[in-house]
């Protein structure tokens, strides 16, 4: 080609297009002439290689420009993709159910649920979508939490709620809900993401952790931490609307019997029965809680009414004595109540409750198996029972204690024919202490045992001597505690005993409560039988005062039943004490038993035993309890009776 006919068809091509299309894109390339210049400088053959040069050199650019943006693209898409492939992977995947609903539309219906959703609720995807998710509340739908659920929506941001939800079969489970808005290019909010978590079961272990917490594991009652909170509450309540309220303190009698005698398991079975039987003496609004051991505590909510609480109380004393059936036996338990009253007696719940405590203490001192008010002058007295608690365990080292003797004398001729081994403590401090006060106690802190086995060796002791100086034989009477007698070796330690003093087995006689052997009737027959073996006789002391069962009576190998001085006293004026007294003279010579009285303080009450045939009497119409040697000198003198 000629160069001036090159340059000018290279002149007139103006522009160039190159139009490509890739993955639905179009991209333009704009090209211009050589310029001018270009074409004076160079002559025809060499304007013909730049041209072809510069061409190759466009086409190749481009290509490679074109090949990276493509390239570049696919990559984005690609990446995108797999994204977007991930994500819904992780939502099918999740093991919390995922909802997305509709934020558009009034009803907000539900437009995608995951397989987690499908596997807790137990409803397919095509049972849900279209619906609101308030029909997992059923009818519970009064739930404060769903409050903060709805303001969420409203306010067009996120939210959380721990929900009560229901699966298809109507089972709760327990839903931890976490609510989110999705908004578009615009940040307009169009639909709503919600995740479940089913925490049934960490809601339940949580539960079970409160409930351990909050009440006893055993009865099932209010333990400590719940009764104190309880407590606060009566008290903010019956302050407020100026309100009465009492609380009760219970304490069962002589239940360590039980764990000693039957073991563990059968306690637990007693303590669970008297659980039952103390909530049913009591109103629902009302509490009875299980405070420690054999210890238990009732708050009765509006209670004004003296013979209101007397009623309730003597209900509960009734219902705890029924007999108790503990491995095919009859157990029979007895409690010690006391009770306080707001505001009179304490006007917040820690001294409420210790003057309960304290008028509890007084119940036990009383006898047991009964109930009492709190009075002021029992603080003074609980804490002088806790300071001779102290001294108590110091007595016996310190040879503080002391035997009394009190004569039992034969109605038939007068004859002093036994006495009874009566202890006495002389306090460094105090003087003497009476056995009422300082018994009980002994009996709580398990000191009962080392002081009575003390008591029956001096008796023993004491009673050889009187032999060896030659003051005729007489019968010598020990009290047996309750501890005492469930110990298991308490046979070898009488034996010991014996052989130890030289005492002569026939002339000890062993006395125990009526309520001691009709605990556990059964297993101490074969005590009984055993001591009975060694030539010991045996009583039966307070009788009338427990729950003797004839059944069992007459299976017990005892010699002597002691008519309760309760009983005896004022006996020929009182017809009901009379009635019993001479039911309990003709049941004990009916079964061949001697019969003695105990507490005989007058003519008439002597009169009336006589007259109906009682065996022998104790009391201070004869002789009050005498030191060794102000009985020897009675003996010496073999004085008679002048009646």
């Amino acid at each position: 080609m000629a160069r001036p006919q090159f340059i000018q068809e290279q002149r007139q091509a103006r522009k160039i297009a190159l139009v490509y299309a890739a993955i639905g894109s179009l991209w333009t390339l704009l090209t211009s002439d050589l310029p001018a210049w270009l074409f004076d400088l160079v002559d025809s053959e060499k304007i013909s290689w730049v041209s072809i040069s510069s061409g190759l050199l466009v086409i190749f650019t481009t290509s490679w420009l074109l090949y990276l943006l493509i390239k570049e693209k696919l990559e984005n898409s690609r990446r995108a993709q797999q994204e977007l492939r991930l994500r819904d992977l992780a939502i099918e995947a999740s093991v919390n159910a995922i909802i997305i609903t509709d934020h558009t539309q009034p009803a907000q219906p539900i437009v995608y649920v995951n397989p987690a959703f499908e596997r807790i609720t137990g409803y397919l995807a095509n049972e849900v979508l279209g619906k609101n998710c308030r029909f997992l509340q059923g009818v519970d739908v009064d739930q404060p939490e769903l409050d903060a659920i709805r303001t969420a929506l409203r306010e067009n941001r996120e939210g959380r709620a721990t929900l009560r939800n229901y699966r298809k079969t109507g089972e709760l489970f327990w839903n931890d809900l976490h609510i989110a808005p999705v908004r578009n290019d615009d940040g307009e909010v169009t639909h709503y993401i919600g995740i479940q978590n089913d925490i049934t079961e960490s809601r339940r272990y949580q539960e079970e952790l409160e409930h351990q917490a909050n009440y006893d594991t055993l009865t099932g009652l209010p333990n400590r931490n719940l009764l104190h909170d309880r407590l606060k509450q009566a008290v903010a309540y019956a302050r407020r609307y100026q309100k009465a309220m009492a609380v009760a303190f219970i304490d069962l009698d002589n239940f360590k019997l039980v764990n000693d005698s039957l073991g563990h398991s059968a306690g637990d079975r007693l303590l669970t029965t008297v659980a039952d039987r103390l909530k049913a003496c009591v109103r629902n609004s009302d509490t009875a809680a299980r405070l420690s051991g054999d210890e238990f505590v009732l708050i009765l909510f509006d209670q004004t009414d003296d013979t209101v609480i007397h009623n309730t109380m003597q209900r509960i004393l009734n219902e705890v004595s029924l007999p108790c059936r503990l491995e095919d036996r009859d157990f029979y338990v007895s409690c010690s109540i006391g009770y306080s009253i707001f505001p009179e007696d304490g006007e917040t719940d820690e001294v409420l409750l210790k003057n309960a405590d304290a008028a509890m203490y007084h119940a036990k001192e009383a006898g047991r198996n009964n109930f009492q008010a709190y009075t002021p002058d029992m603080e003074v007295k609980a804490t002088e029972r806790l300071e001779l608690g102290g001294d108590l365990r110091l007595a016996l080292e310190n040879n503080e204690f002391y035997l009394c003797y009190q004569p039992r004398v034969s109605l038939a001729d007068g004859r002093i024919i036994g006495v009874e081994a009566l202890i006495r403590w002389q306090h460094p401090k105090l003087g003497l202490v009476s056995p009422a006060d300082f018994i009980p106690i002994a009996e709580e802190s398990g000191l009962i045992s080392p002081i009575g086995e003390w008591a029956l060796r001096t008796a023993c002791a004491q009673g050889k001597a009187w032999l060896d100086t030659g003051l005729p034989p007489i019968t010598m009477s020990v009290n047996l505690s309750a501890r005492q007698f469930i110990k298991k070796d308490l046979i070898q330690t009488i034996e010991k005993i014996l052989a130890e003093t030289g005492w002569p087995p026939e002339l000890l006689e062993l006395e125990l409560t009526e309520s001691l052997i009709m605990h556990n009737a059964e297993l101490f027959i074969i005590t009984l039988n055993n001591l009975k073996t060694l030539g010991i006789k045996l009583a039966v002391d307070d009788f009338g005062t427990g729950f003797s069962s004839l059944a069992y009576l007459k299976r017990f190998p005892i010699d002597r039943l002691k008519i309760d001085r309760s009983f005896v006293h004022d006996v020929a004026a009182d017809h009901d004490s009379s009635a019993i007294a001479r039911a309990v003279i003709h049941l004990g010579h009916s079964m061949g038993l001697k019969v003695l009285a105990e507490g005989v303080e007058t003519p008439e009450e002597l009169e009336f035993l006589r007259a109906h045939d009682c065996d022998e009497l104790q009391g201070y119409f004869f002789s009050e309890p005498l030191i060794a040697e102000s009985l020897v000198k009675l003996l010496v003198a073999e004085k008679r009776l002048t009646f």
